[in-house]
C-alpha cells in the first residue's frame, strides 16, 4: 500500500517542480532548431548544411538534444567526439548549450554514451568554469572525470 505521509507529498510535490525532458539523438529536421539554439542566423548555406548532415550521420561524433515537451525550441544540445589513440578511449564534450537542468541531462546522456563505446574518460571542453560539478578535475578550459560505468 502506498504511502500518503509527509515524506510521500514531499516527494509528488518535488517531481512535479522538475522539468520534462527528452532526450534523443538530433536528426536532419532539427536544422532550424539547432541553429535558433546556437543564436545563429537560420539561412544557412549549402555548405553548413551538409557539414550539419554529416554530423547527425556519422559515428565518431554524437549531436544529441534535450526537448521540453511542448515546447517548440530545444532545451540544449550537447556534441560528443569519441577520440582513441595510445592512451585511454576519450569522450569530449565540444560543445554544449542549454539551462542548467538541460546541461545536467545532457552530461549525463554523455557519461552515459561514453560508457556504452568503452570510454575510460570524459573531457569537458569549455570556457565556463561553472558548466560542470566539483566532481571534474580541472585543467584549464579542461574538465576530465573517469567514467563509471
Amino acid at each position: 500500500m502506498p504511502s500518503s505521509g509527509p515524506a510521500a507529498l514531499r516527494l509528488v510535490n518535488t517531481a512535479a517542480m522538475l522539468p520534462e525532458f527528452t532526450v534523443r539523438r538530433a536528426r536532419r529536421g532539427d536544422f532550424a532548431r539547432v541553429r535558433a539554439l546556437l543564436g545563429v542566423r537560420p539561412d544557412a548555406s549549402r555548405a553548413e548544411r551538409k557539414r550539419f548532415r554529416r554530423l547527425v550521420g556519422t559515428l565518431r561524433e554524437d549531436l544529441y538534444v534535450a526537448e521540453r515537451e511542448g515546447d517548440a525550441a530545444l532545451a540544449g544540445l550537447v556534441v560528443i567526439a569519441y577520440v582513441r589513440g595510445l592512451g585511454p578511449a576519450t569522450a569530449m564534450v565540444r560543445e554544449l548549450r542549454g539551462d542548467a537542468a538541460a546541461v545536467a541531462e545532457l552530461l549525463a546522456c554523455a557519461e552515459a554514451r561514453a560508457a556504452a563505446r568503452g570510454c575510460a574518460r570524459l573531457e569537458l571542453h569549455t570556457d565556463d568554469p561553472g558548466a560542470c560539478d566539483p566532481l571534474w578535475e580541472d585543467a584549464a578550459r579542461i574538465r576530465r572525470r573517469p567514467v563509471s560505468s
